[in-house]
């Protein structure tokens, strides 16, 4: 097995089932003479034909030849055939250089293919006669589809044959130079045989002789050369996986895949691994440790990625060693994901080594709340991880509470059983700030339209209002009735016809005194985008409505202790997703400065409060990074100087400024490439005075991008200017800083790809759309792959790439004209 492992692994190739273009058959020529004696008893009878009396069949004048192919299966077509052009044969060597594409796909070849081909000739209109026949199979015995040229010999008078086995087989018996020349000469056309410029000439002469002597001994005999498709690796045949459906006792359907032994592992391969991992006595096992063969390969495995499927050799060999590996806490994981949790040998087997184990962290107790372990044989491990969870302060779960909502899903249908619904009641009873989060969360997700889950969280809902104290209860009411008249408010105005202008002086007075003054006085009430801060009504004076196609309102909040705060109330649009990215700035800026680096980021608040509705914090005072470039001709460092001066330092502005600056920018450039965020433009990069640059408005995000080749780092021109230009000291400095950010960060891989495992089934588009790949993009982006010094230099390579790509400014202009016009 391990010998057959290794060939399997050193051997790359395609598989036939994965090319969906059709097969295609180039014919390149028809070599050699027939004469009239050659013609079987069978064909003689056509001479009385008084076409044929005259016809040039057997003799050496010009005939007008072509060539049909048809691909055969078990003797039967499996297409109507193709043709070539007509084409005048003369004696000798005779070129078509014509490709016939076949209608039938790669994917869909079966394993016993025949090309059959038959020349013809015309000697009357609408008369034909066979000048021969050959077949050729697209496969080998050894399961590779033949590729290249091949020269295969016609069976004079004869249509091909596509029986199995074929009457007119085309390749060539015996082992003549001749032959045995051909076939070198097959692999020094596939760079199978080393070349030798000087040495190649004379042996290709040499061949060129013996090949026309050759010619001369089978006069009388006919070939034809064709060449097949050639990819850059070799075919193997693997047919399609069938799918079939299975019946159950609801109305919908399931898909169930047919196991194919060539593409999943082999079944008597998975029965040798299940039969050894049921071990009777596990003395033996306990005191086992492994050689350094399998100590490089467990190293190896228990490096992969979380998530990771291992194949049957993998599940145990982890497995095996399992007590050896139960003092290392990253190890549980994996060795949990080897467990045939149906099996009860395993299942009792791992649920008593579980309490041995070294504990884990939290970042990989959240892997076990995935859908990996919803089956009912794997509460307990819901249990373990729920337990974990316990060790964590409330603050740090508050960052991981999105993801525990929706792993929720996957609890048992009664509540009372359920490790971690229980726990997130008992800590939303004890801290009014988690159940609010809590309730918010909640609540967007009983009214998603299409969600399954609505009603799971309806009822989820009515649980936390159980557990609250009724003035917690009674704050969660006066807040949805907040937000509520909030939405009612907004959607009134944007149905208001009539300029901006006009609404914006509406807005003031439906606050001041008409249906909704009611919002701009009321009792202290905690606020749901932040529950440190209780406000007690809207200021109308200072209510606006920004310029976008939204309308959001932008509304200033009398706070009862403090300055007033800032909010950002939007209709229309889904924040789900905007709410998720800040979630994971707010989580990378806590990661960098537990390192003691802090990158001056700026995480404002996002609230979905419905499907489409939501509240964002409104950071001020600050400005659009386009606004200021305008404002101050180009230069971000003229902006800082009108607030921030220092004459005597370099760049003029105030070094805390100028460092807060290249701070935020290296923070934001390597946060927006992890989470690949797309249409960055300089509408949606704001500054503060003091230096913070920080991103708004997340709708494209893993990848995805409107605009065309985007930079792969988000970083402009402007910003390198304002550090004082590529070859200024804040600039190296920014690249220092961007490398240490990385290098944390992907330290904190396992936690960020296991937060954005359990949103794939949260109904987030771009997430949903490709549910896997999306953990996949996060994971490629991180290069944990690759050591700390290679990521570092991928890093600033790609920073290199960004700085001077000249194409985002053309796009910048193009968005500026939109904005004008718009």
């Amino acid at each position: 097995i391990n010998l057959q492992m290794k060939i399997y692994k050193d051997f790359k190739f395609y598989f036939s089932s994965d090319i969906g273009v059709k097969y295609k058959i180039k014919i390149c020529s028809l070599k050699g003479k027939r004469h009239k004696e050659n013609a079987p008893e069978t064909v003689m009878k056509w001479i009385d034909d008084p076409y044929l009396k005259n016809s040039s069949l057997y003799k050496d004048k010009t005939l007008d030849l072509y060539i049909t192919c048809t691909l055969y299966s078990d003797g039967k077509p499996l297409c109507s055939p193709e043709q070539t052009m007509f084409f005048l044969f003369t004696p000798g060597e005779n070129r078509w250089d014509e490709t016939m594409t076949m209608p039938i796909k790669h994917k869909d070849l079966p394993f016993d293919t025949l090309m059959v081909f038959t020349i013809w000739d015309i000697y009357a209109p609408n008369k034909k006669v066979p000048i021969g026949g050959t077949s050729f199979s697209v496969f080998s015995r050894s399961r590779i589809e033949r590729r290249g040229k091949h020269k295969l010999l016609v069976w004079q008078d004869v249509e091909g044959n596509g029986d199995n086995p074929s009457t007119t087989p085309g390749k060539i018996q015996g082992k003549d130079e001749v032959y045995r020349l051909e076939k070198l000469l097959k692999k020094y056309d596939r760079n199978l045989v080393p070349h030798n410029d000087w040495l190649d000439s004379y042996a290709l002469k040499e061949i060129e002789k013996i090949s026309r002597s050759g010619e001369q001994l089978n006069k009388d005999t006919l070939y034809l050369t064709i060449e097949l498709p050639e990819l850059e690796l070799p075919i193997l045949f693997k047919q399609q996986a069938c799918q079939l459906y299975k019946p159950i006792t609801t109305q919908k359907r399931s898909l169930v895949l047919i196991n194919d032994v060539e593409m999943n592992d082999h079944p008597c391969e998975q029965k040798y691994y299940r039969l050894n991992s049921y071990d009777k006595d596990d003395k033996d096992h306990k005191d086992l440790k492994p050689n350094q063969l399998e100590f490089k390969s467990l190293t190896k495995l228990l490096k992969t990625p979380p998530n990771t499927q291992f194949a049957p050799k993998d599940s145990f060999l982890i497995w095996k060693f399992r007590y050896h590996l139960s003092n290392n806490k990253k190890a549980l994981t994996k060795f949990l994901r080897c467990v045939e949790w149906n099996e009860a040998h395993q299942r009792s087997e791992a649920l008593s080594i579980l309490p041995k184990w070294d504990p884990i962290d939290v970042a990989d107790a959240l892997e076990l709340l995935s859908s990996t372990f919803s089956h009912k044989n794997t509460l307990n491990v819901r249990k373990y991880a729920v337990d974990i969870l316990r060790k964590a302060v409330d603050e740090e779960l508050l960052y991981y509470l999105l993801q525990l909502v929706q792993a929720t899903k996957y609890e048992p249908v009664n509540f009372a059983e359920s490790p971690l619904i229980s726990f997130l009641m008992e800590k939303a009873a004890k801290s009014f700030v988690f159940a609010n989060y809590l309730y918010w969360y909640l609540t967007v997700d009983s009214v998603l339209k299409k969600s399954f889950f609505c009603q799971h969280y309806v009822t989820l809902g009515d649980e936390l209002q159980r557990h609250l104290p009724s003035t917690d209860r009674n704050t969660l009411t006066r807040q949805a009735h907040f937000v509520r008249r909030l939405s009612e408010l907004s959607a009134e105005l944007k149905a208001m016809p009539g300029s901006l202008a006009k609404k914006k002086d509406k807005l003031k007075s439906m606050l001041t005194d008409g249906d909704y003054k009611d919002l701009s006085d009321f009792p202290p009430l905690i606020l749901p985008l932040n529950p440190n801060i209780e406000v007690m009504g809207i200021i109308p004076e200072k209510s606006i409505i920004f310029k976008s196609a939204k309308q959001p309102l932008g509304l200033r909040l009398r706070t009862k202790h403090g300055p007033d705060y800032g909010i950002i109330f939007k209709t229309g649009d889904d924040l789900r997703q905007d709410q998720l990215i800040i979630q994971m700035i707010s989580l990378m800026d806590r990661l960098l400065k537990k390192e003691n680096l802090d990158l001056k980021l700026t995480p404002y608040n996002v609230l979905a409060t419905a499907e489409e509705d939501g509240i964002v914090e409104l950071v001020s005072p600050s400005e659009a990074m386009a606004a200021v470039i305008g404002e101050y001709g180009g230069e971000i460092l003229k902006y800082f100087k009108s607030h921030h001066p220092d004459p005597e330092a370099p760049l003029g502005v105030a070094p805390e400024v100028l460092e807060t600056f290249v701070k935020s920018c290296a923070g934001y450039c390597v946060i927006t490439y992890i989470l690949g965020i797309g249409d960055r433009h300089l509408d949606n990069l704001l500054l503060t005075p003091n230096g913070n640059l920080f991103h708004i408005d997340f709708g494209y995000i893993l990848g995805k991008d409107p605009k065309i080749f985007p930079p792969p780092m988000k970083l402009c021109k402007e910003m390198v200017i304002g550090m004082g230009g590529e070859g200024s000291k804040q600039y190296e400095k920014f690249k220092q800083y961007c490398c240490e950010a990385y290098l944390i960060l992907r330290k904190s891989s396992h936690l960020i790809i296991n937060l954005f495992a359990l949103m794939i089934d949260a109904n987030i588009p771009t997430i949903s759309e490709e549910r896997e790949k999306s953990i996949l993009k996060v994971q490629e982006k991180l290069q944990l792959e690759l050591t700390d010094q290679e990521a570092s230099n991928s890093l600033l390579q790609l920073l290199n790439d960004s700085v001077s790509a000249l194409f985002p400014v053309v796009v910048e202009i193009v968005h500026k004209w939109s904005q004008y016009w718009r």
